[in-house]
C-alpha cells in the first residue's frame, strides 16, 4: 500500500568504455559529414535524364585527289583495283536519321532489270555490278546539337534543363581521357568522322576489320559501328551544391561488328536495252561507318527529404 520506486545510479569508471563511446560517436559524425558534404546526400539525383539529339553532316568536304589516296591506287594489294568516286556529304549519309549517321565508305551497285513486262512485277535479275570506294569519308564534318531535361524534377520554368548551346562540353576517348574541349557558345559541335573513330580506338578506316566475316578486308570495305554516349552532369566538379550542366562525348567502338544497308534507287535503262519496256532499278549495298548517339547522365537538385534520409 505504501510502495514506492527508487532508482539506482551506477557510474562505471572504465576508460575503455568511454573511449569506445567517443570513437563510435566520432565515426557517426564523420559518416554524416561525408554523406552530406562529399557524397552530397542533400541532392536528389536523376540518373535517367531525357533529351533530343540532332546529328547532321556539314556541306563542307575537302576535294581530294584520288591518286594521293592509298586505297584508290591501282597497285593497292587489298582493294583489287577498285575505283574511287566522289559523293557529296549528304549522299554519303543515308538513311537520314536524327540520332544516327551512316557514312558510306564502300558501295556495291547492282543494276537490275525486271523479269516480266508487267508493271506490277517485283522479280528482278542482276545485269552487272560496280564496286567503288567513296573519297575521303573520314573527313566528313559532323554537326551535333542536343538538349537535356531532368524529367524527375517536374516541368515548367523551374525544371532542370539545358541546351548544348548553353553548355561546355568535352570529347573523351573510350577510357575517359580528354581529347579536346568543345566550347563554341550558341553553335552546334563540329567533329570530324576521323576524330570520332580515333576517340573510339579506331586509328583509321584502312586497318583490318575485326568483324567475324571480314576475311582480312579493311574497315573501309566492311563498315564499323561507333557508339557516342552524351553524358550530362552538374554536381561532380563542385565541392558544395551544384554547378551549370556540362556534358561529355564518350566514344566506343563496338567490336566484331561490320555495318551495311541496302538502298533501292531508280535507274535508266542502258543503251543496249532492247526497248521491251522492262523496269530497271539500282540496288546499292552501302558499307558505312554507323554512328549512334545516346544520352545519359546524373543531374542533381537540392532536396530536403534527401537531406533527412
Amino acid at each position: 500500500m505504501l510502495n514506492y520506486v527508487t532508482y539506482k545510479y551506477v557510474v562505471l569508471k572504465d576508460y575503455r568504455l568511454g573511449l569506445f563511446y567517443y570513437i563510435l560517436a566520432g565515426l557517426i559524425i564523420l559518416y554524416t559529414l561525408v554523406e552530406i558534404l562529399y557524397n552530397k546526400g542533400y541532392l536528389e539525383i536523376d540518373s535517367k535524364p531525357v533529351g533530343f539529339v540532332r546529328a547532321v553532316v556539314s556541306d563542307d568536304l575537302p576535294l581530294l585527289n584520288a591518286s594521293s589516296l592509298s586505297y584508290c591506287t591501282s597497285n593497292h594489294s587489298i582493294t583489287n583495283n577498285i575505283s574511287c568516286y566522289y559523293e557529296t556529304p549528304h549522299e554519303l549519309n543515308w538513311p537520314v536519321e536524327s540520332r544516327s549517321l551512316s557514312i558510306m565508305t564502300f558501295a556495291k551497285d547492282k543494276l537490275q532489270a525486271s523479269l516480266s513486262l508487267s508493271p506490277d512485277s517485283d522479280e528482278f535479275e542482276g545485269i552487272n555490278e560496280t564496286q567503288y570506294f567513296t573519297l575521303g569519308p573520314e573527313h566528313v564534318l559532323v554537326k551535333v546539337d542536343h538538349a537535356v531535361v531532368a524529367s524527375r524534377f517536374g516541368s515548367g520554368r523551374d525544371q532542370l534543363a539545358a541546351s548544348k548551346r548553353q553548355m561546355i562540353g568535352y570529347l573523351l576517348d573510350s577510357r575517359g581521357a580528354l581529347i579536346r574541349k568543345l566550347s563554341i557558345p550558341g553553335k552546334p559541335d563540329k567533329i570530324t568522322l576521323q576524330e570520332l573513330l580515333e576517340a573510339g580506338g579506331v586509328s583509321g578506316l584502312d586497318e583490318p576489320s575485326d568483324a567475324l566475316n571480314a576475311k582480312g578486308q579493311s574497315i573501309r570495305q566492311r563498315g564499323v559501328v561507333i557508339i557516342v554516349s552524351i553524358y550530362y552532369q552538374n554536381w561532380f566538379n563542385t565541392w558544395f551544391g551544384t554547378s551549370d550542366i556540362e556534358y561529355s562525348y564518350q566514344v566506343r567502338h563496338i567490336p566484331y561488328m561490320d555495318y551495311n544497308s541496302k538502298q533501292l534507287l531508280p535507274a535508266m535503262p542502258p543503251h543496249s536495252d532492247d526497248g521491251t519496256g522492262r523496269k530497271w532499278q539500282l540496288l546499292r549495298k552501302r558499307y558505312s561507318v554507323r554512328v549512334e548517339f545516346q544520352q545519359t547522365g546524373s543531374l542533381g537538385m537540392f532536396s530536403f527529404s534527401s537531406l533527412l534520409l
